[in-house]
């Protein structure tokens, strides 16, 4: 008590500390680091090797196999969510870390030496392995830069100027460039001519190579110096390529390079390349260090931008076409926006039910509070993003509960002829205890949220509960300091002082005297009353099995993609004809600001949860800008309609980003087992059950179509004769058809590829491949390949996909015709649940199922925890179980109203609806300790009084508190329901509805359960009262 009122007594210090703090709030508001989104791990990596030749089931057996064996004899790999994608020649094995890994460098260096040592258990013709330990990296900026006119040499040299200017900045991590195309200098060789001048295409390449090499030539050591000696030996130009002399006949005869092949210069044949708005384009990416503020990086890279602008040419665009500074300033303003209408409206409640000098008292705690806040979280190292703000928004109506609390018991004081000084100094004395459990119950519902959860929803929500635990405990020091100074200075009368002289009745007194009618006849009906109580459980039951559940919604933004997976097989140019086509349609809308396509390839990571898919020549993905997140909404669901056969032989995804863990599609169905065959045939009936069912779309499996592939099968007998091995023949082939890289031109730093192959013409069908001719190593005679290897054309498997070390074929299903994913589920489940399975083949799910019960599991676990200490609470301040029970009894009585609220305003429970759920604990847990509290402090001013009067009478008193506080809680959540996200408007209708509903069931069953739980007790107390009353006498 002294520490309360030494607060007042010096007044200077309380008003120049609180100053200080609310000086500092708003600099920390100003100048903190900010983000979209928290900070997220994406504990993946890959490993690739290559083994040119192999086919998928040799790339399997032979290379997979073995990595995954060494890969998963380390704990910090989570075997169940590592999966292998294996093709012709080529393998990735998508690592998933353990959540509990904190150092992934660590491990990634172990990894990649113990795979290094693997490779000599491996066959000679692997390459690797390459390790991408960056695959979860997240960019800032995507760059734009393009041209109709400029070649790709000098955009490169115009992105050269912008990485300059930008490489300086302290806030730049990594800036990659993407789309390049290599210049290329191609030696097609004529087999006339080489039979004719009687070379091989072994002799050119082997001229090329030996001609243009860098060797140590020694040194000249005299008396004074040592001074090396250097040969000039590199090609310069290409001209010196086509005079290169390849071989000099017995006659004399001078054979160079150009008299039996064609040398030309021009950019390589590509396996990808990139265009922005249907002109050529380079990509820069630009990653952000961490602990900056992204707003204030995007304004200096502006600057930077503009200074670059001025070295490139007028007709070359520089467009940022990823601009995450753009969209957390969008992001965090319009959140300010909601956030600022959400204190407006719980002001105004405020001092819409309450005189206006003792509403601005009360609401004054919420600027304060929260400016203050502020200064904490910047201190505490917490960026400022939406978990951040969606914390203050969700505890806004909680940071001026306690200074209503303190506002109304000091008036109601000056009511009973306190004084001012008085009033202030008791208030908060007798107040601090019950509004210190009550901000701990409320604390106690949020904290467990971080130590339950793990991996990325924990990320996600992490600094949500510190948030609200920063926020309270900031608002319970302004009230039990601030507030009733500020009492002190500005109420001198109190709420029914002057009573007698009004005429007319405040809103608030109205409603207290219809509460005090409506109380008094549910004391009259105490097992009624009771009963709608325990009515108000089972209907929550009933409600929630008519709500949809979607844990994880899409994401509101201006951006979604397109992806196009065309035939196996197919060209890129053809691949490139269908993006074109695709193009042309988007052209024509002008909602669509811009388009980027990739082709071949994926755009870098630009949202946590969208994983790039890998490079493929069948694949493409269409980046677009759209002008606003409404109209991104329409677009979707226009082309998920408009595109469905758009194209003849290829399929489009489209992706709109979601919140939530990355899942590669909302339906998976999982099928494992050894039997390719087996598996497929599975897999084959869930996706025609899957197509048949209403409300999916684009339905794919992970293993691609076959392909129509050739054998070369040669004849070991007649080719060994000849001096030819396999490996020979392949190399001859490859060479020839394929290409050779034999050398490079260099013009600086800058290396131009020499390629080695045959004529076109000689390298399109299959009688070319039977009409190679190759010189034996034994006879040096010319032999055709048909006369050592016969040719079978045979089918190929597309792709092999493994899942912990086990081949799995997943079959997934978008739900983009407006069916939730659970629904499609409940309906084919069964009937999968059905179907006959061969042995050793199994089905399982995953998409967003598998992510569904796994928070909900945790969540359901930080729920108990949450419950488990806000009894402990209880304990701890009413020391007894039946008070803790009648409190806590107003948990699940809420919770009709939480659900209640989603299914008036259409929202799934979401993963933020059970946030609400969880924040109802705690809100519904203050309200109860208020009233429960004034009912002991009236049964011990006078213990001759019922149960039944104590408990009406705290009821009657405590409403004004309970009401206000519910009512501003409830308030400042409305923004979030007006808004429509489909991320907060869940959380916001379950606050709202179950905080209004809980406060009239609080203020209605609670006292009816205080009075008939406890008269029992009381009885019993009378009654050992009364005997120890007789026994003393008759001692005596």
């Amino acid at each position: 008590m002294k520490f309360f009122e030494a607060a007042l007594k010096h007044r200077q210090i309380t008003l120049l500390l609180t100053l200080i703090f609310i000086f500092a709030g708003i600099h920390s508001l100003l100048h903190m680091p900010r983000r979209e989104d928290p900070k997220m791990t994406i504990r993946q990596g890959l490993v690739i090797m290559l083994y040119p030749g192999a086919t998928a089931l040799e790339m399997e057996e032979q290379v997979t196999k073995k990595v995954e064996n060494l890969l998963f004899r380390y704990e910090e790999v989570k075997k169940d969510e590592t999966e292998s994608t294996i093709k012709d020649g080529k393998m990735i094995v998508q690592v998933e870390l353990q959540e509990w890994l904190t150092n992934k460098d660590k491990f990634w260096s172990k990894a990649r030496h113990d795979l290094i040592e693997l490779k000599s258990e491996l066959p000679p013709g692997v390459i690797g392995p390459i390790i991408n330990s960056d695959f979860g990296d997240t960019i800032a900026l995507l760059i734009a830069v393009s041209s109709p006119r400029h070649s790709y040499t000098e955009l490169k040299d115009f992105v050269e100027i912008i990485e300059d200017e930008l490489r300086p900045l302290p806030e730049v991590s990594k800036i990659k460039r993407y789309g390049m195309q290599q210049e290329q200098i191609y030696v097609t060789t004529d087999s006339s001519k080489l039979a004719q001048y009687g070379v091989t295409q072994g002799q050119v390449a082997r001229a090329l190579q030996s001609m243009n090499t860098i060797t140590y030539a020694g040194e000249i050591k005299s008396h004074v110096a040592e001074i090396p000696i250097h040969i000039s030996h590199l090609y310069g130009s290409v001209d010196q390529i086509r005079n290169q002399i390849i071989d000099i006949s017995s006659g004399g005869q001078v054979v160079r390079l150009r008299d039996v092949a064609q040398i030309k210069r021009r950019y390589a044949e590509p396996d990808s390349f990139i265009r922005f708005n249907g002109q050529k384009a380079l990509m820069i990416s630009v990653e952000m260090q961490n602990g900056f503020n992204i707003v204030e990086f995007g304004q200096k890279v502006d600057q930077r931008l503009k200074i670059a602008e001025e070295r490139i040419p007028s007709d070359v665009t520089v467009r940022k076409t990823i601009d995450q500074p753009q969209v957390v300033d969008r992001d965090i303003n319009h959140f300010m926006e909601e956030f600022g209408i959400a204190i407006a409206a719980v002001i105004l409640v405020t001092v819409l039910l309450m005189p206006l000098r003792v509403a601005v008292v009360a609401a004054l705690a919420i600027p304060v509070t929260i400016v203050i806040t502020f200064g904490f979280l910047d201190f505490f190292e917490i960026n400022l993003q939406q978990m951040t703000l969606a914390g203050l928004i969700v505890v806004l109506g909680m940071v001026v509960d306690n200074a209503i609390v303190i506002v109304d018991d000091y008036v109601e004081r000056l009511d009973q002829g306190s004084d001012t000084w008085k009033a202030a100094v008791r208030s908060v004395a007798e107040l601090f205890v019950p509004v210190f459990s009550a901000t701990l119950a409320i604390i106690f519902a949020f904290i467990p949220l971080n130590l339950i959860l793990t991996g990325n929803t924990q990320e996600f929500l992490h600094t949500l509960p510190i948030a609200v635990l920063v926020a309270l405990l900031v608002s319970m020091a302004v009230a039990v300091f601030l507030i009733p100074l500020l009492c002190h200075v500005f109420i001198k009368t109190g709420l029914h002082s002057k009573q007698k002289s009004k005429k007319r009745l405040s809103f608030l007194d109205r409603v207290q005297k219809g509460y005090d009618v409506i109380l008094a006849g549910a004391f009259k009906r105490p097992i009624f009353t009771i009963l709608l109580g325990i009515l108000s459980v089972a209907g929550t039951m009933l409600v929630a099995k008519n709500i949809p559940v979607r844990m994880f919604p899409h994401t509101e933004r201006d951006q979604f993609c397109l992806e196009i997976y065309m035939d196996k097989g197919t060209r890129l140019e053809a691949t490139d004809r269908a993006v074109r086509k695709i193009e042309g349609l988007l052209a024509k809308d002008d909602r669509i600001n811009d388009v980027t396509s990739f082709i071949g390839t994926a755009s870098p990571r630009f949202y946590l949860t969208y994983a790039p898919q890998f490079p493929d020549i069948n694949y493409a993905q269409i980046l677009i800008n759209t002008r606003t997140a409404q109209d991104t909404n329409a677009l979707v669901k226009e082309m998920v309609v408009g595109l469905h056969d758009f194209l003849p032989n290829g399929e489009i995804l489209v992706k709109q980003l979601a919140q939530g863990p990355p899942v590669d599609a909302p339906i998976e169905v999982r099928v494992t087992g050894d039997d390719l065959n087996a598996i497929r045939h599975i897999g084959a009936d869930i996706a025609t059950l899957l197509r048949n069912t209403k409300g999916t779309n684009f339905i794919r499996t992970t293993f691609q179509q076959d392909y129509y592939g050739l054998r070369v099968k040669v004849d070991d007998e007649v080719a060994n004769r000849l001096g030819f091995s396999s490996q020979d023949i392949a190399r001859i082939l490859g060479g020839g058809f394929k290409g050779w890289p034999v050398s490079n031109l260099w013009e600086g730093d800058n290396p131009v590829g020499i390629l080695l192959r045959l004529d076109k013409d000689l390298r399109g069908t299959f009688d070319d491949i039977d009409n190679t001719y190759l010189t034996s190593p034994v006879t040096g005679a010319r032999v055709a390949l048909r006369q050592l290897a016969t040719l079978e054309p045979e089918w190929q498997m597309g792709r092999i996909r493994r899942r912990n070390g086990v081949r799995t074929l997943t079959v997934r299903s978008e739900t983009q015709l407006g069916r939730l994913p659970n629904d499609v589920l409940a309906e084919i489940m069964p009937k999968i649940a059905t179907m006959e399975l061969p042995k050793g083949v199994t089905i399982s799910y995953g998409g967003e199922l598998e992510d569904q019960k796994t928070v909900i599991g945790q969540q359901s676990v930080s729920l108990l925890t949450s419950l488990v200490l806000i009894f402990m609470v209880l304990l701890f301040q009413f020391k007894g179980i039946r008070k803790s029970l009648i409190i806590m009894a107003g948990i699940p009585m809420s919770w009709f109203g939480g659900f209640m609220g989603l299914y008036l305003t259409g929202n799934p429970f979401s993963f933020t609806g059970f946030l609400g759920v969880i924040s109802l604990s705690g809100l519904v847990v203050r309200n109860g300790i208020i009233l429960v509290e004034y009912a002991d402090k009236l049964a011990a001013a006078d213990e001759s009084r019922s149960l039944r009067s104590v408990a009406m009478d705290a009821g009657k008193r405590r409403m004004r508190p309970v009401f206000l506080t519910a009512m501003a809680a409830a308030m400042g959540v409305v923004p979030m329901i007006i808004s429509g996200s489909p991320l907060w408007a869940p959380l916001g209708a379950v606050l709202a509805m179950g905080l209004v509903f809980g406060m009239a069931l609080t203020l209605l069953v609670m006292p009816v359960l205080y009075w008939k739980v406890l008269q029992p007790r009381k009885k019993r107390d009378r009654k050992k009262a009364r005997k120890t009353e007789i026994l003393i006498p008759a001692n005596h």
